[in-house]
């Protein structure tokens, strides 16, 4: 029966792969999510520019929107660049870790068919012992 000495390193390594995978997953989605908050705010802005105050006192409030609007951007930004930088950090650690595991698998796979080999001789050389000790009966 085949066992792969390294078996439990593989396993280790897919676990740290299947984690490595979910923190970029969690940290795409942290971005996809600032991004989308952008495109309400800057949808909320064209619908407030669409409309023209017609008096002092809704110019001044449209005015302290628009500022909102423009710190609350600004403030996203800079969330977004950090969760671009964290996103591909994330990326690279899985694309690392899909790396190692590939690696094993195909040192498993190797090692599998080196076994395989092994027994297909094996099983050769005992039907050649039959064939001789029964030719020789």
């Amino acid at each position: 029966m085949f066992e792969f000495r390294l078996q439990k390193v593989l396993e280790y390594r897919e676990m740290l792969e299947g984690r490595a995978k979910d923190s970029y997953l969690d940290s795409r989605a942290a971005r996809l999510e600032v991004e989308a908050s952008l495109l309400v705010l800057h949808n909320r802005r064209g619908n407030l520019l669409e409309n023209t105050p017609s008096d002092l006192n809704s110019r001044r409030a449209l005015e302290s929107t628009l500022l909102h609007f423009d710190d609350q951007e600004r403030s996203d930004n800079l969330v977004l660049n950090v969760l671009k930088a964290e996103e591909e950090t994330a990326l690279e650690a899985w694309q690392f870790a899909k790396r190692e595991v590939e690696t094993l698998a195909r040192m498993r796979e190797v090692a599998l068919e080196e076994y395989n080999l092994e027994e297909s001789r094996k099983e050769q050389a005992a039907l050649d012992e039959w064939a001789v000790l029964r030719r020789a009966a």
